[in-house]
């Protein structure tokens, strides 16, 4: 039986925060968030076991969070034991599709985001502080110049992102919104709509926007504070320790952090 450790909490809170990404995007996805629970699971326990046997494990973990049950908000919470066994029936039962598939998944979902809780105050009692690569997104989903507006808008919808991050003509990263291609798209003819669309971003001169840099071991304490700074609020490009991170910096970012990243 192994007793988690303040690495071992981080890296399964991202796992999780991975996949309860992708069953969002995916509603035929949640397997994904299960599968990192029966490793937790069978982490915590020594040996692989059935979800049945991981349980107890699995809520020694849940209840360092708040989260795995609020007696005075069970209408709004479902408590941590319910919706384990309610995610556990399901997956055994062989008709999760459809509509029952997306019910499902939405139970998976509340089940990780107390487990990410629960990991996130473990990490916390394992260290003085946490960084900014213990929150960011890691795998960047970025436009490049030579795409078509169309694909760029695609990419937003497709996951939900107000920024995407893009290298400049000048080899410099900045940050696209969401708003910049709105503005480009509406208020034009159809036929000039479809013009737009089919135009590639460098041609298009939507203005891309140098944002606030920051560097993967920054506390997020300090990145809270940077987030005040204009423009307000706007998510952060993320470097590496041996990058830089000021407005010349021209080596890849490894992640994005925005606010919503924190709650």
């Amino acid at each position: 039986m192994a007793e988690i450790t303040g690495n071992a909490a981080r890296e399964f809170r991202i796992q999780l925060q991975q996949a309860r990404e992708g069953a969002v995007k995916d509603a035929e996805a949640f397997d994904g968030i299960i599968q990192v629970v029966e490793c937790l699971g069978s982490y915590c326990l020594g040996r692989v076991a059935p979800l049945a046997k991981l349980q107890p494990k699995v809520e020694e973990v849940a209840i360092r969070s708040v989260l795995a049950d609020l007696p005075g908000l069970r209408n709004v919470h479902t408590p941590f034991s319910v919706l384990y066994d309610l995610v556990r029936n399901a997956r055994n039962d062989a008709m999760h599709q459809g509509a029952y598939a997306r019910h499902l998944t939405t139970h998976a979902i509340e089940l990780a985001l107390v487990l990410e809780d629960a990991l996130r105050m473990i990490e916390q009692d394992k260290k003085n502080s946490s960084v900014v690569s213990d929150y960011m997104v890691r795998d960047l989903v970025c436009a490049d110049l030579w795409q078509p507006i169309s694909l760029v808008r695609q990419r937003m919808l497709t996951n939900s992102f107000t920024y995407l991050p893009v290298q400049d003509a000048n080899g410099k990263w900045c940050l696209l919104s969401d708003l910049e291609v709105a503005k480009y798209l509406q208020g034009c003819p159809n036929r000039e709509r479809n013009k737009r669309l089919a135009t590639a971003l460098e041609k298009a001169g939507i203005e891309l926007r140098r944002g606030k840099r920051v560097n993967e071991t920054m506390s997020i304490d300090n990145a809270l504070e940077k987030f005040d700074e204009e423009p307000i609020h706007e998510p952060m490009l993320v470097f590496p320790d041996d990058g830089e991170a000021g407005d010349n910096a021209k080596a890849k970012p490894v992640g994005i952090l925005t606010a919503f990243d924190l709650l």
